[in-house]
């Protein structure tokens, strides 16, 4: 399955120091249990929501040590953009493709690329200033993957995440 003379890590350990360099961190903030807030940036030190005043914590059990953490109802993963975005524009090769969009003419009045469609256009339009930056990169979600994954969640609720 693997190209000859490579091999998988031995442990999870061994797998994360691979990875590590990589700068594909994993931020872990903690929320409310009832998604009303995040405990982060200003509120990082918060020890209940401000919003409906639950608990940040789960109560200790007898016999915790105070050197162990305390475990947070609900916590969010986050996986920071920026630092991925700018090592795609690390090497020359990738950066073209990153600017490909802007800089290459394509044929006019053919559909090759969502660049030649009208909302790509209207975005333009709309936003000269971010258009004109041929590094500036435009994102797009599909919630449609969204449900699939938390399909029995209360989509009220996964609104108000979004």
């Amino acid at each position: 399955m693997l190209l000859k003379g490579h091999k998988l890590p031995d442990s999870f350990y061994a797998s994360k120091k691979v990875v590590a360099p990589l700068g594909l961190g994993l931020q872990k903030i903690d929320a409310c249990e009832n998604d009303c807030m995040l405990f982060w940036k200003d509120d990082e030190d918060l020890q209940e929501c401000k919003i409906c005043h639950h608990p940040r914590f789960k109560p200790r059990k007898r016999g915790w040590k105070k050197k162990h953490k305390s475990i947070p109802f609900k916590q969010l993963s986050y996986l920071p953009l920026t630092p991925k975005l700018q090592r795609l524009y690390t090497l020359q090769t990738t950066a073209e493709h990153m600017r490909w969009h802007k800089e290459d003419p394509g044929e006019e009045g053919k559909l090759c690329h969502p660049r030649d469609g009208e909302a790509w256009k209207h975005f333009d339009r709309s936003h000269p200033i971010f258009a004109a930056e041929s590094r500036n990169v435009r994102l797009h979600y599909r919630m449609m993957g969204l449900i699939l994954i938390i399909k029995d969640l209360d989509l009220t609720r996964v609104g108000r995440l979004l």
